[in-house]
């Protein structure tokens, strides 16, 4: 039994799936894993390429469907025909604009051999949860269930789902209303029914993935209200009963991805996608699904679309940090701003604007810095007041977003403060 197959559903993209094979193709067919390929192109092009290949590689194989067939639907069927066949432990759903490296090659393999049912590769990992291992299959399902939406999160041992009910799956879950998020279903329906079920979150990066430059613009953007107001909470509900945090879930997809934030929303008025019929259609909605204020959402649809193009000027997302950093400072009675760089400089000047003081900043090892910064003393991490004995301590995390990530995942227990992260500003400092 080979250890791996990935199956790469595509339409219409033969650039991206030539140059997959350019970069992966030799590295999978050393590593013993194959490729398949179902694609619902209307002309014969990517299937062309994939011939041309196959000559060379015998770890390649094709299928082609109609060209109307729904992505889900060519999902399903390439996950139902690839477990029936019970040639792999594993199979990784990966869109065609994906491609490993060798070390994201390794990452899979090394994470498929220690027996995980389900394994989450997480290239955002917004929430900082590092690599992080489970057995309670409901707190897996509250941490990873929002990013399992995305293709090439997955990675599945095919024995816990040898079993899978598809006549089911289909039935429940194929329907107008839930068909876009059925493959998260599908994890997740057969998972309730795996005894002692074992997943594993895996923070990744540039240095595991690859994006293709071919990519162009998603084809479901027109329909981007109905897809996550309205299919993912209807799928998130009819999971079983026995999945807690459902509402959380539901909000995280919209909240995370940032397809809900405001930025998004913003672009979304721009292109006059986003309009007052939809906030209508959501009014009551909205606080479940998205951070944005309603009101605030109203204001955005009743906008002219020429004057939607203002939003996005950096110098007032610039103001809408500055109030997101006063109410969280007033939140808290000691504020600690972490780092001593650039961005800490500025946060500095904009708190002075503020009126607010700091009590000091935070370094992860003191030795070789400066005694103070601003005008201000340094502390190193480990001499932060303890979150469990003061809990009105609010850290204002002023590093890049690479180096936030690092010292998340480094300082044990940082989490458990309650933090401003600067990074998702940066691109106004």
């Amino acid at each position: 039994m080979r250890q791996l197959a990935i199956c790469i559903p595509t339409y219409n993209q033969p650039e991206m799936i030539r140059e997959m094979f350019i970069r992966c193709i030799g590295m999978y067919n050393e590593s013993g894993i194959d490729v398949y390929i179902y694609d619902s192109s209307p002309d014969n092009e990517t299937e062309s390429i994939v011939s041309e290949y196959q000559a060379d590689y015998k770890n390649i194989y094709y299928s082609h469907l109609p060209a109307d067939t729904h992505s889900n639907l060519k999902v399903l069927g390439a996950y139902q025909e690839i477990i029936g066949m019970n040639r792999y432990a594993y199979l990784w759903l990966c869109p065609d604009y994906i491609q490993l490296t060798r070390q994201g090659m390794e990452c899979v393999l090394e994470h498929c051999r220690e027996g995980f049912d389900i394994c989450v590769l997480n290239y955002r990992d917004v929430e900082h949860i590092g690599e992080k291992r489970y057995k309670d299959i409901n707190i897996f399902f509250q941490d990873c269930a929002w990013h399992m939406s995305s293709y090439m999160a997955t990675v599945i041992r095919l024995s816990a789902f040898a079993d899978m009910d598809w006549e089911k799956l289909y039935e429940k879950y194929t329907v107008p209303g839930k068909i876009a998020h059925s493959h998260v279903a599908l994890y997740f329906e057969q998972l309730a029914k795996v005894p002692e079920a074992r997943a594993v979150h895996i923070p990744i990066t540039s240095e595991h993935i690859r994006v293709s430059p071919y990519r162009k613009e998603s084809l479901w953007k027109r329909d981007v209200f109905a897809i996550w107001c309205d299919n993912w909470p209807e799928m998130i509900h009819a999971l079983p009963e026995r999945y807690r945090y459902k509402e959380e879930v539901i909000k995280k997809l919209g909240v995370n991805t940032g397809i809900l934030a405001w930025e998004n929303f913003v672009k979304l008025r721009n292109e006059n996608i986003y309009d007052m019929d939809v906030f209508h259609k959501y009014r009551k909605e909205w606080k479940h699904l998205t951070n944005v204020p309603g009101v605030i959402l109203w204001v955005l649809a009743v906008m002219p679309v020429n004057l939607a193009a203002l939003l996005k000027h950096p110098g007032l997302k610039y103001k809408f940090m500055s109030k997101r950093i006063r109410k969280f400072c007033a939140d808290h009675n000691k504020i600690f701003v972490y780092g001593c760089g650039f961005i800490a400089k500025k946060i500095s000047t904009l708190l002075e604007q503020l009126q607010i003081k700091p009590c000091g900043y935070v370094v992860s090892d003191r030795s070789g810095e400066k005694q103070s910064f601003q005008g201000l003393p340094v502390i190193e991490y480990k001499e932060l007041p303890h979150p469990d004995s003061n809990s009105e301590v609010g850290i204002i995390m002023a590093l890049n977003k690479v180096n936030t990530v690092q010292v998340m995942k480094e300082k044990q227990g940082l989490d458990r403060y309650d933090i401003f992260y600067v990074y998702r500003y940066e691109d106004t400092l």
